[in-house]
């Protein structure tokens, strides 16, 4: 269901402050990793029937996984939707949006938050987008198997996890935010450079592919099955729309995640660490790249 909701109901007191996501209804929490300082937060969440107003929005964009099957109407500026979850289901409302909550059901849920500086670095550094050309989309109800594995991964991690916990979530915060910019959001997509046609739909494939892989070792074989084209056909084709070779952009993604985690205070942990977090063989594998790519050393940006 989508209509216009009421204007009256969502008519904010004056100066209305967007909340942080760890004060709404606090005693729903069941598990939680914020003291563990990670740059990506998560909870699991029980609620029973009740509702919530936020005139302000909230202070991170939120991403909700479903984990059972519950109702909830959710109002908006532009329209009021009515879901009927399924568990594995997943939400996404971005910052400083807005919103009234309603649920007549019990509500079981993970509750993944990030800060929307983070996405803006991650849009610029990745994509060479400016904070104002990324505009994050609230969705209901989508199925996302990438962020419903990563939550499930993150929550072992609270129970169970070790002294990499912390770089593992660091990793993980920068492929949800690839992920969000690349799925849920109404940034631009630029033809390539020179180029007045947009790039063929195996082409689409073939990145998408690698930027949700590139952690770990893939081949061209793998990203050609993932494009649906032979090897031979997806690199001449590749090369035409882009100007690089699969392997050229596989590195840059790489390194760009590698800048991204050392700029969000993965530095703190070796740059070897580092260097299997983003795929690369080694420590003096990833400076290489990193250098001839950036022009600088890893060590220069954990300055």
């Amino acid at each position: 269901m989508n209509a216009p909701y009421p204007a009256a109901l969502l008519q904010p007191p004056e100066a209305p402050l967007a909340v942080e996501p760890w004060t709404i209804r606090p005693e729903s929490v069941r598990l939680t990793s914020r003291s563990l300082g990670w740059p990506l937060n998560i909870e699991r969440r029980e609620v029973e029937p009740s509702s919530h107003w936020l005139p302000g929005g909230t202070t991170h964009h939120l991403v909700f996984v479903s984990l059972a099957q519950g109702r909830c109407v959710r109002a908006s500026e532009e329209e009021l939707t009515e879901t009927q979850f399924e568990a594995g289901q997943v939400s996404i409302h971005p910052a400083f949006k807005p919103v009234r909550w309603e649920w007549d059901t019990r509500l079981s849920f993970v509750l993944l938050w990030l800060e929307p500086q983070f996405l803006e670095k991650v849009a610029e550094e990745v994509f060479d987008l400016s904070p104002e050309a990324v505009v994050l989309k609230a969705v209901e109800g989508q199925r996302d198997p990438f962020i419903t594995q990563m939550a499930g991964l993150l929550i072992r991690e609270v129970v169970n996890g070790d002294a990499a916990s912390s770089l593992l979530a660091a990793s993980a915060a920068t492929q949800l935010a690839i992920h969000l910019l690349r799925h849920y959001s109404a940034r631009p997509q630029p033809a390539p450079a020179g180029r007045g046609l947009v790039a063929p739909r195996a082409v689409t494939l073939a990145t998408q592919f690698i930027h949700e892989n590139y952690a770990r070792d893939i081949s061209l074989t793998d990203i050609a099955a993932a494009a649906h084209l032979s090897p031979f056909h997806l690199a001449r084709l590749f090369k035409k729309a882009t100007g690089r070779t699969t392997h050229q952009y596989l590195v840059e993604i790489r390194v760009n995640s590698a800048r991204a985690l050392l700029t969000a205070g993965a530095g703190a942990r070796s740059l070897a660490d580092v260097a299997a977090a983003v795929g690369f063989a080694d420590q003096s594998h990833l400076t290489r790249h990193f250098k001839r790519v950036l022009g600088m050393t890893p060590g220069q940006i954990k300055q």
